[in-house]
């Protein structure tokens, strides 16, 4: 029998995290067609940012010397961190703005040389980053190599019921989703969010109009990649551990489907895409669990039903789930207004009339 109190805190936090991946692609290829085919290059990083900080923070902070890598760091860290919650949020926090900071400028840094030859060139390199780092990352022992951190401490560590623990960490997710989507959709809707889909639209036509389209491109890639590190931060201190396995290119491809399903420049579509995804991805965990003796393993069956979904959505619905809406200006918003009380009627009937008397007729 399945506890639908840990289902719905398991999958939303998941949920949640991809969400705010999902937003950060749709931001890059949706609304300014930049293709990051190396998402999660960024995602990693910051979860090896706010991992590192955090072992390293607590295990300083009481006198330990040991290597966070080690099992006596997991054994002491363990022993310390249910007793501090001021400590605990505060590294939580302090992780998330350093996470932010060091993601989004290897963002800027990898991206940059690259923006000015064409998105597949900007693709191809983030891809290649991405499984450089990851290789590197492996061997790197400092952050435990292969094995990766562990013990890393959550914050809401001092939190003795686990299921309080898990409810209070799935708002805190929720709510740094809600803040990322409001942004994105402020900006999405603003003058800038217009430049960027002229920018999708035809990129020289905006260098023509003298939009420094490289500089733009570079600071959304900025942003992206540093809101990216943030969803990464959340997963390390949910999931209490990181490895380099954890962030291969599949996982940049099962956020390509979130947004691809829910429909590209739209954040709404992305977080439709992403629930569905993540919903897919947390049943086939589940059957691992509950049914460990299928011939198939879930894990292909998700990634068969995900490819079938996106060849569905391609062929019948290209647009995703939630298709594109033009940019919701306040001109617009009184447009629609207007339109609801009837008003926009009696215009279209005055500018009619003034055509008629121009024209030399009665209009009826």
């Amino acid at each position: 029998m399945v506890d639908v109190v840990s289902f719905l805190s398991s999958w939303l936090t998941l949920f949640g995290i991809y969400a705010i991946l999902a937003l950060c692609l749709d931001m890059e290829v949706g609304y300014t067609g930049m293709a990051n085919t190396g998402l999660v290059s960024f995602f990693g990083i910051g979860s090896f940012v706010a991992g590192y900080i955090s072992l390293t923070v607590f295990l300083s902070f009481f006198g330990y010397s040991y290597p966070i890598y080690s099992l006596d760091a997991v054994i002491a860290i363990g022993k310390i961190s249910g007793s501090n919650p001021f400590l605990s949020i505060g590294v939580f926090l302090m992780s998330l703005v350093v996470a932010f900071v060091v993601s989004g400028t290897v963002g800027y840094l990898v991206s940059y040389p690259t923006l000015r030859v064409g998105p597949a060139f900007l693709g191809i390199t983030i891809l290649s980053f991405g499984e450089m780092l990851r290789i590197f990352m492996k061997h790197f022992t400092p952050t435990g190599g292969s094995y990766g951190l562990l013990g890393i401490p959550g914050p809401f560590g001092w939190v003795s019921e686990p299921s309080v623990k898990a409810v209070l960490f799935l708002a805190l997710t929720l709510a740094i989703l809600a803040t990322v989507y409001l942004y994105f959709q402020t900006l999405s809707n603003s003058p800038y969010g217009r430049m960027l889909r002229s920018i999708r639209e035809d990129e020289v036509a905006s260098l023509c109009m003298g939009k420094p389209v490289p500089r733009i491109k570079a600071q959304l890639l900025f942003v992206g990649s540093g809101i990216s590190g943030i969803a990464g931060s959340l997963l390390a201190f949910y999931q209490g551990s990181v490895s380099p396995d954890m962030f291969t290119t599949a996982v940049t491809f099962e956020v390509w489907s979130m947004v691809i399903l829910g429909g590209r420049g739209n954040n709404r579509g992305a977080l439709v895409g992403a629930a569905i995804i993540s919903l897919l991805g947390w049943s086939s965990s589940a059957l691992n669990f509950y049914l460990p003796g299928l011939v198939v393993d879930p894990n292909y069956i998700r990634w068969m039903l995900m490819g079938a979904v996106i060849v569905i959505i391609l062929l019948y619905q290209p647009k995703g789930l939630v298709p594109e809406k033009p940019v919701q200006t306040k001109a617009w918003s009184l447009f629609e207004t207007k339109e609801e009380k009837g008003i926009l009627r009696k215009a279209e009937t005055a500018v009619k009339r003034a055509f008629s008397w121009l024209a030399g007729r009665s209009y009826k």
